[in-house]
């Protein structure tokens, strides 16, 4: 980790980007783009097994198209249950954090993208605010947000975990599969073969 300092801040930033190996050696990562997946699972697409989030979201990180089993928190400005999940093994997992909307605060942070990345989570998709926009994007990791806001979150843990949490137009399941690439976001009932 290369370590920078300005005045009395230290910045901590990712060197390498890591490609996480899911089941069977695939790596983890969406290799049919989303459009490609809406187009060839359009029985799915009508009746609702495969569902596209409404397209509020902006990338950040280094990896632009990820995809993984779902784990779910919803938290409202608190971030605390966040970290404790994120400091989890996520072995190719993407954390769906509904945070309610809110763009009062950030959520997760390069500290926190840092961990997600080291500890094999393969993205992070927030209902609510990022901060430290330039360590994220130095981390080998995908992440979403609605926008970025420099002011932390508070610490008083609360939320609840493993919960269905309603984000981009349609509730989320822990369990299901995300898709997300430049094109977008996509929640899947269940894996999509590519």
């Amino acid at each position: 980790m290369e370590k920078s300092t300005l005045s009395s801040i230290e910045f901590h930033f990712c060197q390498k980007v890591k490609v996480y190996v899911g089941a069977g050696g695939v790596p983890n990562m969406t290799t049919v783009p989303t459009a490609d997946l809406t187009d060839a699972n359009t029985t799915h697409v009508a009746n609702g097994d495969l569902r596209v989030l409404h397209p509020v979201f902006k990338v950040y990180g280094q990896v632009t198209s990820f995809s993984g089993p779902i784990v779910t928190v919803k938290v409202f400005e608190d971030n605390v249950l966040v970290r404790g999940l994120l400091e989890t093994k996520g072995e190719g997992r993407v954390l769906v954090v509904d945070g309610g909307g809110s763009l009062r605060c950030a959520l997760v942070g390069g500290n926190l993208a840092q961990i997600a990345h080291s500890n094999g989570w393969a993205g992070i998709v927030v209902n609510g605010c990022v901060r430290d926009v330039d360590e994220i994007n130095a981390c080998g990791i995908g992440v979403r947000a609605l926008a970025s806001n420099p002011l932390k979150s508070n610490k008083k843990g609360t939320g609840e975990k493993n919960v269905p949490v309603y984000v981009g137009g349609t509730f989320i399941r822990e369990g299901e599969w995300l898709y997300a690439d430049n094109d977008g976001i996509l929640i899947s009932r269940f894996e999509l073969s590519n």
